[in-house]
């Protein structure tokens, strides 16, 4: 490993952000008299919150139990799919990076199932929702690639075509109106593949238990890189912060269902 090489590193991790804040707090702390402990307060936690052990620790109770095969010995009777954002006027793939292996992952499946998919995901932008962002990047899967991806707006039971529910502004509403969908089907107590983030899947799946679904979770788009750790890893980085904050997110998520009753 060469001199300049680790030189390079040591810019990114620690002159770059999140690093250049926790160093400058932790002079503030050392210079100042009032609120010192506040300010080392404020550095260690930006510390652990960047440090990739802890991230690494937040997300393992998340994603490890969906870190699995799946059982296709159960069943279901359509693929659900929920969205992950999108990047509006993008060039291509307007599809956000955990959507598009959400998508991806759901597709596959439901084409290797030969059962219908129904993608659940509305967004802010009403001009262009998180479903037509959906569309235009199967659009383009199909165009280039030529795997045939039909839309359709009549479900069939056991076959494949991709279905839009473009309302839900929030995983609460993924599982609602999902279940408006089925209902209009007349199915009541639909077995699903549910696919989402793995982070996500302990909160989509219990609201989906509660909206009356049978749920077998296929969890895709995993944070936790299972590779050994090294020096770096001990050094903040942005990616790490990253992950403690999808991982805190999802825990706060999760906190506001029990005080709901779900």
């Amino acid at each position: 490993m060469s001199f300049i090489y680790i030189i390079s590193k040591l810019f990114t991790y620690l002159v770059l952000p999140p690093g250049i804040f926790i160093i400058v707090f932790f002079i503030i702390a050392f210079y100042t008299k009032k609120f010192k402990k506040l300010f080392l307060f404020i550095a260690f936690s930006f510390y652990l919150l960047s440090n990739s052990y802890v991230a690494d620790a937040l997300l393992s109770r998340l994603e490890t139990p969906y870190n699995k095969k799946i059982d296709y010995s159960k069943k279901a009777l359509a693929v659900v799919v929920l969205s992950g954002g999108s990047i509006v006027g993008s060039a291509n793939i307007p599809i956000s990076n955990d959507g598009y292996k959400r998508a991806m992952w759901g597709v596959m499946l439901a084409k290797s199932q030969n059962i219908p998919l129904l993608f659940s995901g509305g967004g802010l932008y009403k001009n262009y929702t998180q479903a037509d962002a959906f569309k235009e990047s199967m659009k383009e899967l199909e165009k280039n690639l030529g795997v045939a991806m039909p839309m359709s707006s009549h479900t069939v039971m056991g076959r494949f075509a991709l279905n839009i529910e473009n309302r839900s502004l929030s995983t609460y509403e993924n599982a609602k109106f999902s279940k408006d969908y089925f209902d209009k089907l007349g199915i009541k107590k639909p077995m699903i593949y549910l696919v989402t983030s793995a982070y996500h899947m302990r909160r989509s799946a219990t609201l989906y238990k509660y909206f009356g679904f049978s749920v077998i979770p296929v969890a895709t788009d995993f944070k936790i890189d299972r590779k050994p750790k090294t020096f770096w890893d001990f050094l903040p980085n942005i990616s790490a912060f990253n992950k403690s904050y999808i991982a805190l997110h999802e825990y706060a998520g999760l906190l506001s269902l029990k005080l709901r009753g779900i």
